[in-house]
């Protein structure tokens, strides 16, 4: 597929790029400044790309590099959520953006894109309960206005998906192609985390799911490059199993 990334020169951004490169993808990056994407790749890994400069708040832009470098998928790696729920950030913003270029693109080529968006565990249903994680743990609360948006969505004008991480850390800084990794490959599901450990804890008025959803968290920590491996890996067909669903993930190895 051709692939563009929103936010390159993020830290899912660099990790990807090797990754789509991998996957045996198209890339187009999107990013305010070209040359601080150079200065962080490796020379023969930049010339692999088209660059596109702009901001990930403007709409029209993203729909003109869509449409321009005839892209079929979309990644959005732009944007971080605050941590406290009064915390303020860019991410609504940039994630609305980056939604209505998808749609408006989609629109005028007369067939939905493929969309990748970055969420957090928070999102996903607690196993056994009507109600997300984050109703138990309020914290990066953007995410949920962030797929509210997705669902309100009219059918067959956006084949997203939503990748939802607990905390992701670096494996290395090495951006070559092809990309080497020393962890597994990712367990997912839909809607709710997989392997999630239940515990008779739950049943404890007010403080129950609190609890368990605090001794699941760390187990669904995964590394930023399992991530972009994960997603580069699902663009390699257009038919995904995840398309209208948040994805949660684990690396069940360990």
């Amino acid at each position: 597929m051709k692939v563009l990334i929103v936010g390159a020169t993020g830290n899912v951004g660099l990790r990807l790029v090797p990754a789509l490169l991998t996957h045996g993808h198209n890339v187009v990056a999107y990013v305010r400044s070209a040359k601080k994407l150079e200065l962080l790749l490796p020379e023969p890994v930049y010339r692999q790309l088209s660059v596109v400069e702009g901001d990930a708040t403007d709409s029209a832009a993203i729909k003109r590099a869509i449409l321009d470098f005839q892209c079929e998928a979309v990644v959005n790696s732009a944007g971080v959520a605050a941590v406290a729920p009064w915390g303020k950030s860019t991410l609504p913003e940039i994630f609305r953006a980056v939604l209505e270029g998808v749609q408006e693109a989609g629109a005028e080529q007369k067939s939905p894109l493929r969309v990748w968006f970055l969420g957090g565990l928070g999102v996903l249903q607690f196993p056994g309960a009507m109600s997300m994680i984050s109703d138990y743990v309020p914290i990066f609360l953007a995410h949920r206005q962030n797929i509210q948006l997705l669902r309100s969505l009219s059918p067959n004008t956006v084949d997203w998906s939503m990748i939802c991480p607990s905390t992701m850390t670096p494996e290395s800084s090495d951006f070559s192609v092809p990309t080497k990794s020393s962890h597994a490959r990712l367990t997912a599901g839909a809607g709710t985390p997989p392997l999630w450990q239940d515990s008779w804890l739950k049943h404890i008025p007010l403080v129950g799911k609190p609890i368990v959803a605090a001794m699941n968290a760390n187990r669904y920590d995964t590394t930023l490059e399992q991530c972009a491996d994960f997603i580069a890996a699902d663009l390699e067909t257009r038919d995904s199993q995840w398309i209208g669903a948040p994805v949660g993930i684990i690396d069940a190895s360990k």
